[in-house]
């Protein structure tokens, strides 16, 4: 089966029902939880219940939940509702940002790797009794990204992996993709999407100036085998239907998939 998952922050205005409808007749099977838990509704225990049976009415399966940034005050809370929903419906990764933002300054990168690695270590006997792994996302490519970089290499590759996201990796690009082939042995999660120009992000592959074919390249090289996650916005995308707008995402999540795995 090919697993090519969409975000649900392709377009918020869509109720989350509707939307699962949608993402199954497109032809995706799996599908990840956006930020916006209020559209989802997925950290209310009795919600959950019939989330589950959408899933199985549609035959989708959740790969991921974005999480909030490590060293948000609340994340302790957000977490451990996070884990609670993950583990009962069966998603085997969350998400999370190594800072809140999308940029910080050079200044504060010490104490943000100080707050991924001291949140990681808090967390990771409950990850580890559920058999839920944490991965952690590239934010902008300067210091944000930075703490990734210093953090994640002192991370227990069993439990926490690398999300890559090719939007933010190529802010004010094109940029080579060194993070990619720096990291690529932890890549357990993507969050993948074209840049058109600035400000302008998260579209349907093929529609901006990223470089998809180094992109799969590099992800077949590091023998990438979870499922291709799009995480797109149509406000962003030159396809404003949203039938359209989604058969075309599964089609180009499908070439992608077709050259990685």
């Amino acid at each position: 089966m090919k697993q090519i998952s969409i975000a649900t922050c392709f377009d918020y205005n869509i109720p989350f029902d509707e939307q699962l409808e949608m993402i199954s007749s497109a032809g995706f099977n799996h599908f990840s939880i956006s930020g916006r838990y209020e559209h989802s509704n997925i950290l209310d225990k009795e919600n959950r219940k019939l989330i589950k049976e959408q899933l199985k009415e549609y035959g989708l399966s959740i790969d991921t939940i974005h999480g909030c940034g490590t060293d948000n005050p609340n994340c302790d809370k957000i977490l451990n509702g996070i884990i609670e929903a993950a583990k009962e419906l069966d998603v085997p990764i969350i998400v999370v940002h190594p800072v809140t933002g999308f940029e910080i300054c050079e200044s504060q990168i010490e104490q943000k790797v100080k707050s991924l690695l001291d949140t990681c270590a808090r967390f990771r006997p409950t990850l580890e009794q559920n058999n839920i792994k944490i991965a952690v996302e590239n934010m902008h490519p300067d210091n944000a990204t930075e703490v990734l970089r210093r953090g994640l290499p002192q991370l227990d590759p069993e439990v926490f992996g690398f999300c890559y996201d090719s939007s933010h990796d190529q802010v004010d690009g094109p940029r080579d993709f060194n993070l990619l082939e720096e990291f690529g042995n932890r890549v357990i999660s993507v969050h993948l999407s074209d840049r058109i120009r600035p400000f302008i992000d998260h579209a349907i592959p093929g529609e901006g100036f990223v470089d998809f074919d180094e992109i799969c390249r590099l992800l077949k090289h590091s023998k990438y085998s979870n499922p291709v996650m799009l995480e797109l916005m149509i406000m962003n995308s030159y396809i404003k239907d949203h039938g359209e707008f989604l058969k075309r995402a599964y089609i180009e999540g499908e070439k992608i998939l077709n050259i990685i795995q």
